[in-house]
């Protein structure tokens, strides 16, 4: 007759049920972590290669690096930055984007080892400067989205723009875009008829002061098309009293108030502003 089987005490079979139980646990938990190890390094998903398009003066190699700078090391010390299902997509076009002249930036993963991006390059149109020292700008563009520095630059290629008592902004726009392109607009009609404008200043009221190359300044308000400046311009420049003005023998054309225009001439040596004398003068159009 066999002898009875001694039972087990019940808090040693819960403790070996709890044992079994944290081996299973540990064990699953380190297949997992291994299968993530070794599936997320697996070459067929890892980006390794960046192929890039755009732009004219940007380096290629400098837009390859910042792309390449967040897809270095792991998340969680595990899965690698690289791999091809979890790359950081945000912080590549975060870091593409602190290049200043770069603009229109489109990221896409063609394939488990390639990244391609494809950017635009902004194109300065304009200078905005500093209120204190107009040679200190930086380029914006058409839309006037200051994106970089400028250097000094001298000549008049570029119009210069500037708000009273203000200094530029980076990464800020100057104007609206309506109110820029009017200014644009107005400043492309003048150098037509010869009237070159070389800077504009802007107040907080929305009046722009146009200053000429050959001297003079035109005070517009930001309200009218740039046609109706021009016409109402011409109006007095075909009357008989002001057919000779011309840039360089004018201190200003107050043209802010429709076809109510008033005209202050520069005398050699000196000016003379009194709206009763032939210096200072009201056309009405």
């Amino acid at each position: 007759m066999n002898p009875r089987r001694k039972r087990l005490d019940p808090n040693t079979v819960v403790l070996l049920k709890q044992i079994s139980y944290g081996l299973l646990t540990i064990c699953t938990v380190s297949l997992i972590i291994t299968g993530i190890w070794y599936g997320t390094r697996i070459q067929s998903l890892t980006i390794s290669e960046v192929t890039i398009s755009g732009g004219e003066t940007i380096s290629k190699s400098e837009v390859e690096d910042a792309v390449r700078e967040p897809l270095e090391g792991n998340y969680l010390g595990l899965i690698p930055r690289k791999f091809a299902w979890f790359y950081p997509e945000e912080e590549v076009l975060e870091n593409v984007k602190k290049i200043e002249r770069i603009n229109n930036i489109f990221l896409q993963r063609e394939s488990g080892t390639e990244l391609s991006i494809k950017f635009d390059e902004y194109v300065p149109a304009a200078l905005w400067c500093k209120a204190s020292d107009v040679h200190e700008c930086v380029f914006i563009d058409k839309s006037s989205f200051a994106f970089t520095r400028a250097p000094d630059l001298g000549g008049g290629f570029f119009v210069r723009f500037v708000r009273v008592a203000e200094d530029y902004s980076l990464r800020e726009n100057f104007l609206n875009q309506e109110d820029f392109d009017f200014l644009v607009g107005l400043a492309g009609l003048l150098s037509e008829i010869d009237w070159a404008v070389s800077s504009i200043e802007v107040d907080k009221a929305n009046d722009a002061f146009l200053r000429l190359s050959g001297g003079g300044e035109l005070k517009v308000a930001i309200v009218d098309s740039p046609a109706s400046v021009i016409e109402n311009l011409k109006t007095i420049l075909v009357s008989e009293e002001f057919s000779h003005l011309k840039p360089g023998n004018f201190q200003y054309i107050d043209l802010r108030f429709g076809n109510k225009i008033f005209v202050n001439e520069e005398e050699v040596g000196s000016v003379e502003e009194n709206e009763t004398s032939t210096s200072t003068s009201g056309v009405e159009g």
